[in-house]
């Protein structure tokens, strides 16, 4: 017990330390930042596209109509889409990447994927990287949509346009924190309430638990696809320092969030920002999304935050 508490007040002041860095250091680099635009690349966010004429369109269901017009859009205006796995190399060596570089991502895992985006993709020869939902039999319900199979991530797989990463295995849904079941929180952040138990769950089983699906979602998909998966996208965006760490543990290196903003060099793999697009925009809109804004704000706060998240991970270490 001594050594964890000497232990902790080293974190403390290790932390401060770096804090007073970090402070001083943000402020010189938005300051220096003023007249070097550092190349940021947008992360886009599709859930299910569906072959339907959609007349309200929500961030979760994409019209193929809209998909098409946008991916010619990028296609038409020299935007460069590459995988994933470039940005985060980018991110983390300076990887050089081309002019107007993008990526576009997908989570859940649904059909549209595959039956609806990826012709298109592969009209335009654009890479994807899909985040699943492991477990393919309790996820459904009577009213979702069709999912992936894992014939058709195969194929796609074997095209090298699309890789299929992570989204957890059985936690993409809200939990209850009380007894009186009136609190609603992510399974990724909060001790759910256990009923047969009388009482929430502890430290420890919450860990657990959050390990042995990370676990499970990386191995199913592994076995299933004869690959590699190292990235996981949080569900609802929602991650803390335990399920940052017991994902670390479970073999995941790199983490797509829902933060919105875009990255650039230096910034952390473990908090890959992503752009979720609004209901019902218009192509205008759609362009204004991806260009990138060099305004004071945004240089403050793309600085700040990414000494932050470094802060963050001295943690979860």
């Amino acid at each position: 017990m001594k050594k964890e508490a000497i232990a902790a007040k080293l974190r403390w002041l290790i932390a401060g330390i770096v804090l007073i860095c970090v402070v001083f250091a943000a402020w010189m680099a938005v300051l220096a930042g003023l007249t070097n635009r550092a190349q940021r690349i947008p992360v886009l966010i599709y859930h299910n596209i569906s072959a339907e004429n959609i007349t309200d369109r929500s961030r979760n269901l994409t019209s193929g109509a809209s998909f098409a017009t946008e991916m010619e859009f990028l296609h038409n205006n020299g935007y460069q889409v590459i995988p994933l796995k470039k940005l985060i190399s980018h991110m983390q060596y300076g990887e050089k990447l081309p002019e107007k570089a993008l990526v576009i991502t997908f989570d859940d895992g649904y059909e549209g994927d595959y039956k609806v985006a990826y012709p298109i993709l592969k009209k335009y020869n654009m890479p994807a990287t899909i985040f699943l939902i492991a477990n393919r039999d309790q996820y459904f319900g009577p009213d979702a949509p069709p999912m992936l199979t894992w014939e058709e991530m195969r194929e796609m797989e074997g095209s090298g346009l699309i890789d299929i990463q992570a989204h957890t295995y059985n936690l993409h849904c809200p939990v209850y924190t009380d007894k009186e079941r009136t609190s609603l929180k992510p399974a990724t952040v909060a001790r759910a309430y256990r009923p047969e138990l009388g009482r929430s769950e502890t430290k420890e089983e919450f860990a657990d638990k959050l390990y042995e699906d990370f676990l499970l979602a990386r191995t199913t998909i592994e076995a299933n696809l004869q690959k590699q998966v190292d990235t996981m996208a949080w569900p609802f965006g929602a991650y803390n320092c335990t399920s940052l760490r017991m994902a670390r543990k479970a073999g995941f290196k790199y983490f797509a969030t829902t933060r919105r903003g875009m990255n650039e060099y230096a910034d952390s793999v473990q908090v890959i920002r992503r752009i979720s697009e609004d209901d019902n925009i218009s192509l205008d809109q759609f362009a204004k999304f991806i260009e990138p804004d060099y305004s004071y704000f945004r240089q403050l706060r793309q600085v700040t935050f990414r000494y932050l998240n470094r802060l963050t991970e001295l943690f979860v270490l």
